[in-house]
């Protein structure tokens, strides 16, 4: 919600400005080197619900810097495409990849940070042209998602990676379920939430390796208590990173 909608309803207003203040206390009181967010660099003594008091990210975005140094992809000296990203992970991204050579948003609806407005099932983008794709909590939205994958696939160069994640509903699913048939209505009742066209489970790397990719996996919960709690991160949570 904008600015203007918010000063047009007067308890939405009083939300933002009381969250403003509870996070500015928070940063302040609760510094500390017990966890840090890589997402802003702030440092504190604690995660409140999850979400970082300077940035408010969550655990799935502080997910992507320590998914990139897993995978050691911050210094290929990359050309990106990252898909609809939001405005924490564009920051990021921007600010810490060194020898970003390129770096391209791609959203089907136009935003501030993102610079090709085009659908990802079927780009007129050229082939073979990207180092790395990213997609953070994304292909669970998409219901033609091998159309996706597939695109993705041919963007990519020859040894090309493609980072994603997406959320493993319910929690330790083994077996990816989707259902065309299931109303918009329902998605939530049966997917975990709204706008979610599937329910991802932890074979959904299969998909990816039919088109031609090889996979690697990161388990969250095999890092390790300490680094989970440093980072803020969630044990639930898989990545994979594919290789063309």
């Amino acid at each position: 919600m904008n600015l203007i909608k918010a000063l047009k309803n007067p308890q939405v207003y009083f939300l933002i400005a009381k969250n403003k203040t509870t996070n500015f206390f928070r940063r302040a009181f609760y510094k500390g080197n017990q966890v840090i967010c890589e997402i802003c660099n702030w440092n504190g003594k604690k995660f409140f619900d999850g979400k970082c008091p300077n940035c408010n990210s969550l655990p799935r975005t502080r997910l992507i810097p320590f998914s990139i140094r897993y995978f050691s992809l911050k210094n290929i000296n990359p050309k990106i495409l990252h898909i609809a990203p939001n405005k924490n992970e564009y920051h990021f991204i921007k600010n810490n990849i060194t020898e970003l050579s390129s770096y391209d948003r791609l959203n089907i609806r136009p935003v501030k940070h993102i610079n090709i407005i085009q659908d990802l099932t079927a780009t007129n983008l050229e082939s073979n042209i990207y180092d790395l794709a990213i997609a953070w909590h994304v292909l669970e939205h998409i219901p033609e998602d091998i159309k996706a994958i597939t695109e993705v696939y041919r963007l990519l160069k020859t040894n090309g990676k493609f980072l994603i994640s997406v959320p493993i509903h319910p929690k330790g699913n083994l077996e990816t379920y989707e259902d065309q048939s299931i109303e918009y209505k329902d998605f939530e009742k049966t997917h975990g939430h709204y706008d979610h066209c599937r329910s991802c489970g932890l074979d959904y790397y299969k998909r990816f390796e039919t088109i031609g990719f090889k996979t690697q996996t990161l388990c969250i919960k095999n890092s390790g208590l300490n680094k989970i709690n440093l980072f803020g991160l969630s044990g639930d949570h898989v990545v994979w990173c594919f290789t063309k």
